[in-house]
């Protein structure tokens, strides 16, 4: 049920815990001594099971999970307090004895037993036996969640997931999210058939309403009123599958005592609906990342309640009612017009109370939504709002922002889907507590909003668990018991790859920017300057690449005793995976730097290791069923009627992770968005994209000129409108063990050879090499004895400071820091230092700091530098080992979002002298 009030949480207080149930308390609740049987009984399986009237469908779902198993719990109700949900864990008639206020709680309840004798019901893989015993509890095990609204979907979920997920992995999830403890689903399967109704009664044929509705793997961008039809139209047969299977959907979730929330109606139209109804009027949308957006019909107008009814009527005969609709206005970029959007917003609401009376609207917080003046028009009373935000910006008072309507702390941890391991963890482990517990708090809930389920299962494991748990834990710990219950052992080994993990694939830098991790370059769309797969991911590392390779390490050290365990043997893959991902970031500056040098030879060998590691990286996901493209594409063809429309879903769920649209959604950004490490993705489409990419580069070396264009977009189509599927598995193979231990050989070598360092005499470090070179490739490499110029090689033009000329020098953009081996061979550094005069003109305001490192001491630091200004070095180097230059983009005195803008930083005349 949807519960828009917020409540202050009740502390419960702790009783000594017995070692088993320290785990559990970090997981969810309290464990308490209070009428305990005696311990070290098990439950017997002979006693037949009680299940207490109501908690049937909780029961249904153990015997999924436990199979006759099951039989050793006993499901009873515990009555609410405070309407707060509740479970209570004890043994009685020597069954293990699940109190618990309804049935999705219940299935909580059961899984917070499981983490206790090393088992858990999880995302991704399950580490369930139902061989072993099951200890008699010799403690009360206790928990009350702390907020009403345990919420979980993402408006992308469906199509980044899996738009052509079957019933069965539909009840798994929906098994899996109950146990976890969420409450509240979004639900959009089947939408598209209510929709196709409205339309019928609204001017509309069957074969135009169709055609206006998108194929399931876009469909979420069509609901959120960004785009249509794309790439084609649906079928009868499609709304027909989709619709039963949104039912189904639905349905369980009721049983389960969860809300389906549904989608509600705002006003989404095709554009061209008022030509067809005398009394509507439509506001035209304009544009969405390349798209066309539909129009959006005046909730104003005079049959806009008509249209709302119809809507309703339909929802509720082919999905079921529900208490809960979602319903975001003016979504990325929605256009007002000339629709008086508090007035609109209460008709919205109006035509959801008429049809739904006490049903909660739900809307995303995200970027500017919802306008301060929808939720000052809304009652607080029947809305909620799931905020995308909250470890991501300083988001402010969102109490008084959103005129005290309660909402969800929530977090979106995966953008398009992709395969990245990371997570605001650390921020969430504080942040949470403080939100929850401020004065005049309205957070009532959290939120679970990754744009593509089924990944980073640490993550939705520890988010989930906020609402049960009674402020910060001990991270460490945390993980610690999350090892234990992961894996059904307690192994120091797998302990200290967690914690190595959890510093820094779960402790993301403080960015407002992301709340994800970086992608790998093996997806990115070619280039010596790529700095991220998708468009609006982080360009840079967010984390040590070398000190999460030491979780590897841990990793296959812990196979003897974890091997077996297909938790284990996931989590293997996916860090071994992610270990691989970096090796990108490592080696294209390499590239970059061999290339800018002219080196050939270290060119050549460069891309064969690159490709070496795609083959790598494809052989790794190949082990797991999860990171088949085949499947994907398996399941998507499947969905079709006939061979045409199987060609035509094939297309939907290769695009939606590939080109994601047509050539104007590619330049407009969103290509790649969604890109992801998957089999057959990365030893076809990704590994041919970087050959052609080289062979265009050994060219250049051949000709002297500069590399030939590739239209990737016309690469990305050929792909795209393929069929073939030759090279993609269905079932996964290989030994990831064995494939691991090659992960950490290819980490390894991806340090490159130190050079020798300078002979005797003086030395532009323009002419020696780097030992190494971090920067942010999107703004162009490191130029030699030139300014940056933009982002392709060898583009600059002289270095100019001040009104002097320059013939010798290094030209880069912040942040970048370029490391030279002095082998402690050198006594003096010397250079002129300044932004470029190129940035000697209106609108410009660069800001930088120049500064000197020598075996990690700061021995010159310009403070902060603007355009005009030079300054001249002289660092006494004698018997430094390792001299890097750094220019730090100065945040603090640059304007809000242009740190890291074009400031063309030059380092003129740098010179070491040597011997």
């Amino acid at each position: 049920m949807m519960h828009p009030t917020p409540r202050r949480r009740r502390r419960a207080a702790l009783a000594p815990l017995a070692t088993i149930a320290t785990a559990l308390l970090l997981t969810t609740g309290t464990a308490g001594a209070a009428n305990a049987e005696p311990p070290a009984r098990d439950a017997k399986l002979d006693v037949p099971p009680k299940t207490a009237r109501g908690l049937e469908p909780a029961r249904d779902a153990v015997e999924r999970l436990l199979g006759e198993a099951s039989d050793g719990f006993d499901l009873a109700m515990l009555e609410s307090a405070d309407g707060a949900d509740a479970y209570e864990i004890t043994s009685k008639r020597n069954h293990v004895r699940v109190a618990a206020t309804d049935s999705a709680t219940a299935i909580a309840g059961v899984n917070a037993y499981l983490a206790t004798i090393g088992q858990s019901v999880s995302w991704n893989v399950r580490n369930l036996d139902p061989e072993a015993a099951l200890p008699l509890p010799a403690e009360p095990i206790t928990a009350t969640s702390n907020v009403s609204h345990r919420f979980y979907g993402n408006d992308t979920e469906d199509g980044y997931t899996g738009a052509y997920r079957t019933w069965d992995e539909w009840e798994r999830e929906i098994d899996e999210l109950a146990a976890l403890g969420f409450n509240e689903v979004f639900m959009p399967v089947g939408s598209e058939a209510v929709y196709a109704e409205v339309l019928e009664q609204f001017g509309y044929s069957a074969e135009e309403a169709r055609a206006w509705i998108p194929l399931p793997g876009h469909q979420p961008w069509w609901l959120l009123q960004n785009m249509s039809g794309y790439p084609a139209g649906t079928s009868e047969a499609l709304l027909e599958e989709r619709t039963e299977l949104g039912r189904k959907i639905a349905d369980r979730l009721r049983e389960l005592d969860m809300t389906p929330v549904l989608p509600g109606y705002f006003g989404t139209v095709p554009t061209d609906f008022a030509d067809r109804n005398a009394d509507a009027r439509v506001e035209p949308q304009g544009g969405w990342v390349g798209f066309q957006r539909p129009g959006w019909l005046d909730p104003n107008s005079a049959v806009f309640p008509a249209v709302a009814e119809a809507f309703y009527e339909a929802s509720e005969e082919k999905l079921g009612a529900s208490n809960a609709y979602k319903m975001d206005v003016l979504h990325e970029g929605g256009r007002r017009g000339s629709v008086d959007v508090p007035a609109a917003t209460r008709a919205i609401e109006t035509a959801l109370q008429t049809a739904q009376p006490g049903a909660t609207w739900v809307l995303l917080g995200w970027q500017n939504n919802p306008p301060e003046d929808v939720a000052a028009a809304v009652d607080p009373e029947t809305t909620f709002i799931v905020d995308g935000l909250s470890d991501r910006w300083a988001r402010g008072d969102l109490e008084a922002k959103w005129s005290g309507v309660p909402y969800a702390f929530g977090t979106i941890w995966n953008f398009g889907g992709h395969t990245t391991m990371g997570a605001e963890l650390a921020k969430w482990n504080e942040l949470f507590d403080e939100w929850l517990n401020r004065d005049g708090s309205r957070v009532d809930g959290i939120a679970a909003l990754p744009e593509g389920g089924l990944n980073n299962p640490a993550a939705i494991d520890f988010f989930a668990g906020l609402a049960w748990r009674d402020g910060p834990v001990d991270v460490n710990a945390w993980f610690d018991a999350w090892t234990e219950r992961r894996y059904g052992v307690d192994d120091p080994e797998l302990k200290a790859a967690w914690r190595i993990l959890a510093e820094t694939a779960y402790t993301l830098p403080d960015n407002e920017g992301y709340s994800e991790a970086h992608d790998g370059l093996y997806g990115a769309r070619p280039s010596l300057s790529a700095s991220a797969a998708a468009t609006w991911s982080p360009g840079s590392l967010s984390y040590d690449p070398d000190r999460f390779a030491e979780a590897l390490d841990h990793l296959l050290a812990a196979a003897p005793a974890a091997g077996g365990n297909a938790s284990y043997r996931y989590d293997l893959m996916d860090v071994a995976r992610q270990v691989t991902s970096n090796t990108s970031r490592v080696l294209l500056p390499q590239l970059q730097q061999a290339y800018g040098m002219r080196d050939r030879a270290a060119f050549t060998g460069l891309s064969e290791e690159w490709l070496g590691n795609m083959d790598l990286l494809d052989a790794i996901v190949a082990t797991q069923p999860q990171t088949l493209f085949g499947r994907w594409i398996a399941d998507a063809r499947a969905a079709g009627a006939d061979a045409a429309e199987a060609d035509r879903l094939e297309f939907d769920a290769r695009s939606i992770v590939t080109t994601w649209g047509d050539r104007s959604a590619v330049d407009a950004g969103l290509n790649d968005y969604a890109n992801r490490e998957w089999q057959g993705l990365v030893s076809t489409y990704y590994k041919d994209r970087w050959e052609r990419f080289f062979a265009s580069i050994q060219t250049a070396f051949d000709t002297g000129r500069a590399p030939a264009s590739i239209d990737w977009y016309a690469v990305g189509a050929e792909f795209t409108a393929s069929t073939d599927t030759s090279a993609f598995l269905t079932e996964p193979e290989g030994d990831i063990v064995e494939l691991a231990g090659r992960a950490v050989e290819a980490h390894d070598a991806t340090v490159p050879d130190v050079p020798e360092p300078p002979t005797a005499g003086e030395h532009f470090l323009s002419d020696l090499p780097f030992a190494s070179a971090s920067l942010n490739a999107a703004y162009g490499p490191i130029e030699r004895d030139t300014e940056i110029g933009e982002a392709a090689y060898g583009d600059g033009k002289p270095i100019r400071l001040a009104g002097v000329e320059y013939g010798k020098g290094l030209g880069v953009n912040s942040p970048t820091t370029i490391g030279f081996n002095l082998g402690g061979q050198c006594s003096a550094f010397a250079a002129v230092v300044g932004i470029d005069d190129i940035m000697n003109k209106a609108g410009a305001s660069p800001n930088v700091i120049f500064r000197v490192v020598a075996d990690g001491e700061v021995r010159y630091d310009s403070g902060a530098m603007t355009k005009g200004l030079a300054a001249d070095v002289d660092v006494d180097v004698t018997g430094v080992e390792r001299l890097e230059l750094v220019v730090d983009p100065n945040a603090a005195g640059s304007p809000a979002g242009q740190a890291e803008w074009w400031d063309r930083a030059d380092w003129a005349d740098a010179i070491v002298t040597c011997g």
